[in-house]
């Protein structure tokens, strides 16, 4: 995320166009890498230049886009296995305090929201629902957090589909079902610790196994992992 002049505002028009091309780059439409010039973007969205801009701006300082002027081509930001292991160390960190803070506040009704969601994640369903399920599960943590969270998953999103389509056979998505109904049995338990270090193994070993397909050693993820497991209640007062 670009940490220098703040974003402008955006109109109905901007969002619009922010939304459909965000969707289409996390979706791989518009590939990793690819070139493509403003005039062709313009005519592909039938929008005008202007909000055009406007959109590339934002998706710029999401690091989705690169080279988005006035008058220049527009880059598609490339996937990278660095990018990958800094993407998911930030992820597992966050979404490892994010549980911690929202193991306490859950209800039976949040129960049955999770069991829901996993009912609905199998192939062919509602693609939405293992999105739902984790957004669930950083409910407790603060609306700076959550934002965070969420770009972090969309940016991860867009790895999977561009890599990972060939792991979605049943035996690998079955795993990956068992390891959220042990998720959802320690959130119900209330074992916050064993809910953090279960989340924390879930999403790292997504990317670790992305890496090792790639034969990229992974250098910051499991650093983040054990701090991120290391990390507990705050000392008494």
């Amino acid at each position: 995320m670009s940490t220098g002049s703040a974003a402008p505002k955006a109109g109905a028009g901007t969002r619009n166009v922010h939304e459909t091309l965000r969707r289409l780059i996390l979706e791989c439409q518009l590939p990793p890498g690819a070139e493509i010039s403003q005039l062709e973007l313009s005519r592909k969205l039938s929008v005008s230049r202007t909000p055009l801009r406007e959109a590339l701006r934002l998706l710029e300082s999401e690091g989705l886009v690169e080279d988005s002027g006035p008058h220049r081509s527009v880059r598609i930001s490339s996937l990278s296995m660095n990018d990958l292991d800094d993407l998911y160390s930030l992820r597992v960190m966050g979404e490892g305090l994010a549980i911690w803070l929202t193991v306490p506040m859950l209800r039976g009704a949040d129960f049955e929201r999770l069991e829901w969601e996993l009912e609905h994640a199998a192939p062919g369903g509602d693609t939405e629902a293992h999105r739902r399920f984790h957004a669930i599960l950083r409910a407790g943590a603060g609306p700076r957090l959550r934002a965070h969270l969420d770009r972090l998953f969309d940016h991860a999103e867009r790895y999977h589909r561009a890599y990972m389509f060939q792991e979605q056979d049943s035996g690998g998505f079955e795993a990956k079902l068992e390891e959220h109904r042990r998720l959802l049995e320690a959130c119900r338990a209330r074992d916050r610790h064993r809910a953090r270090d279960l989340l924390v193994d879930h999403i790292a070993g997504t990317a670790i196994a992305l890496m090792t397909a790639e034969r990229h050693a992974p250098f910051s993820l499991p650093i983040a992992v054990a701090m991120a497991k290391a990390g507990g209640a705050p000392p008494a007062p």
